[in-house]
């Protein structure tokens, strides 16, 4: 801090110590009953200047001192701590460079926390990935089935799909678009694009569906079924059976299989970023972040995806539109949805 930057800080101080000065001079030179000389007017005022302007010197470098020393404190990546010798300013200034300093340490740790589990994602994403490339490959060189390498494509398309979603999971809001949808059409939309798996693995599906009008964004909701029903033809064994149901009452989307199952440590994990679990190490490789993608675009879109399951014996996800339709054209302009 220089001379001339702390007298102009200090402006309306000094502008207002020389209009009292003026006032003080004028009342005393027009009262008829004081008969004073100017000179010792004059003598009067530079007296009660000199403190006024002592008290300006030892300001400025005791200023001048505290802010040399947090700009070193700041460089050093430390920041000072507040004390009996700094005044109310002082302390206030210290503890909002405390705060900024340990948002920062946040932002900053928490870039790297991010940027650490994109890296164990993408190494995790290109390692299964590289299965069905490799498959896909063997197939066209062996020219056979073009079924089999459908089946593989479909593969590639999900995972490029899931990889898709994780880079905008925590932007999603801004990319999706909410609408009255029929769920009995997503669901037989979701069984058309994984036919193939049905029919090579020999998979049973039964529908009980019916008409269920629900506001969603079509990707999302898109994307959380075939999630849930790529884990479900994963993990049920050939000739296995697949029951897909709407409860219109409840207004919830049913998947029940009678697949392998869950293990009972391993329930309340499904939904964490990252966690494959003892089937995803066993069965297949396997990112553990396809249920956490599908958990957290249901949350986005006010839906509520559970999960239960026996070992062995079976495992059942339901999503559930907690908010009816009629609700949410209270809320939103009838006559045009918008993207939120």
């Amino acid at each position: 801090m220089k001379w001339k930057q702390y007298l102009f800080e200090q402006r309306f101080l000094i502008f207002t110590f020389f209009i009292f000065m003026i006032l003080t001079s004028l009342i005393i030179l027009l009262d008829p009953k004081l008969q004073i000389h100017i000179s010792n007017l004059l003598y009067l005022l530079v007296i009660i200047s000199c403190p006024f302007f002592i008290y300006l010197i030892l300001d400025y470098h005791r200023k001048k001192a505290f802010f040399h020393e947090i700009m070193q404190q700041i460089e050093a990546g430390i920041i000072l701590q507040p004390s009996n010798s700094h005044n109310f300013e002082e302390k206030k200034i210290i503890h909002l460079l405390q705060s900024q300093k340990l948002q920062f340490e946040y932002d900053i740790g928490r870039l790297k926390s991010k940027e650490k589990e994109w890296h164990e994602y993408m190494t995790t994403w290109v390692h299964e990935i590289k299965t069905p490339i490799s498959v896909s490959k063997m197939i066209f060189e062996s020219e056979s089935s073009l079924d089999s390498l459908e089946e593989e494509m479909d593969k590639i398309e999900h995972l490029v799909d899931q990889a898709l979603y994780y880079t905008r999971a925590s932007d999603f809001s801004k990319d999706y678009f909410i609408q009255e949808l029929d769920a009995e059409s997503i669901i037989k939309e979701v069984i058309k694009g994984n036919r193939k798996l049905f029919i090579s693995k020999k998979i049973k599906v039964q529908l009980n569906l019916s008409p269920l009008e629900v506001l969603t964004d079509k990707k999302g909701l898109l994307f959380i079924i075939n999630q849930i029903l790529s884990n479900s033809l994963k993990y049920t064994p050939p000739n296995g059976e697949i029951v897909i149901q709407i409860d219109t009452n409840k207004r919830k989307i049913i998947i029940h299989d009678n697949g392998i199952g869950i293990s009972t440590e391993d329930l309340p994990r499904v939904f964490e970023k990252g966690f494959t679990g003892i089937n995803g190490r066993q069965f297949s490789a396997s990112t553990g972040m396809g249920l956490y993608l599908a958990k957290t675009i249901a949350g986005k879109l006010g839906h509520q995806l559970e999960i239960h399951s026996l070992e062995g014996t079976y495992t059942e996800s339901s999503i559930t539109f907690s908010k009816t339709v009629d609700h949410f054209r209270e809320e939103l302009n009838p006559f045009s949805y918008k993207r939120t």
